[in-house]
């Protein structure tokens, strides 16, 4: 079973802003993947309506070997950049995407990034869609109402429960959204990422509960591979309480481990955390990227 982050960070001069898609609005089909990722159906110019992740641990778009090759897709010259996984990292080629269309969305031809098939969500799926797709959209994840949102800024999806308000940051260069968060009442920076279906912390978000490498009751598992095909060995643990602002995830079980993407990130030097889907999926969310907030809708 493959409980690595997908997470990765394409560094690159202008690989988030250079194709910003405009600003239009609409809701569509969430699935889950095979490999038990959230995602939808884009509209691929000239060949019909392809599978995609949902990821915002993806600061750029991404295409898998076997969908470059029914696209018909020739790498960039001069494009290839390093890209980050959570487990490693290695120069990638990058392929020019003709446009797509998500959710009443339309962007110009991408760059996207090539991913290898050994790491792929599933061969359902042709690849992922990252921020510079709905970066500039109000996006809404409802997993268990099968719902994915783009809302224009300033708009919000209704909810009759009423939503529960985090603030986010964005990072410089890759857009990836952080929010602090509380892990057994000690404070710790996450990145929220979709495309992860395991949530991970590193070893100081680890000892800032009292837990220390060696400890009894941690259970030792292997990864399956990352966004750059490097595996590595985790800890599990439970713990007793998660916050996310005012929400609250009971009896978290967190994976631990010093992933090598934490340094690029710059987080290598406090507690940190990849906050993935075996937490937020079953909760519809919102993240609003131009209104800088998390939002989750209140349980009855």
């Amino acid at each position: 079973m493959r409980l690595v982050p997908l997470l990765y960070v394409a560094l690159a001069a202008a690989v988030v802003v250079a194709a910003t898609p405009r600003v239009h609005a609409g809701v569509q089909a969430l699935e889950r993947s095979r490999a038990g990722h959230p995602a939808t159906r884009v509209s691929v110019d000239g060949h019909g309506d392809l599978l995609f992740v949902v990821d915002t641990g993806a600061s750029a778009s991404a295409v898998y070997e076997h969908a470059r090759t029914r696209l018909r897709l020739a790498p960039e010259p001069g494009g290839q950049i390093e890209m980050h996984g959570a487990a490693g990292s290695q120069r990638i080629d990058r392929y020019r995407l003709p446009p797509l269309t998500v959710a009443g969305v339309r962007t110009g031809r991408l760059l996207a990034t090539g991913l290898p098939d050994g790491v792929a969500h599933g061969d359902d799926v042709v690849g992922v869609v990252g921020r510079d797709v709905f970066g500039g959209h109000a996006v809404e994840f409802d997993l268990h109402g099968g719902v994915l949102g783009l809302h224009r800024p300033g708009e919000l999806p209704h909810s009759a429960r009423g939503w529960d308000t985090v603030p986010i940051r964005l990072m410089p260069h890759t857009g990836l959204v952080t929010i602090e968060v509380r892990l057994d009442g000690a404070p710790v920076t996450a990145v929220l990422d979709t495309g992860a279906r395991k949530s991970f912390i590193n070893w100081r978000a680890a000892r800032g509960t009292g837990l220390a490498p060696g400890a009894k009751g941690l259970v030792r598992q292997a990864s399956g591979g990352g966004a750059t095909a490097h595996r590595f060995a985790f800890d599990v643990a439970r713990f007793d309480a998660l916050a996310v602002g005012r929400t609250r995830f009971g009896s978290p079980s967190l994976a631990i481990a010093d992933l090598p993407v934490f340094a690029p990130l710059g987080m290598d030097g406090a507690p940190a955390m990849i906050l993935g889907m075996d937490l937020l999926g079953d909760r519809r969310f919102v993240i609003d990227y131009p209104g800088r907030r998390l939002l989750i809708e209140k349980r009855g």
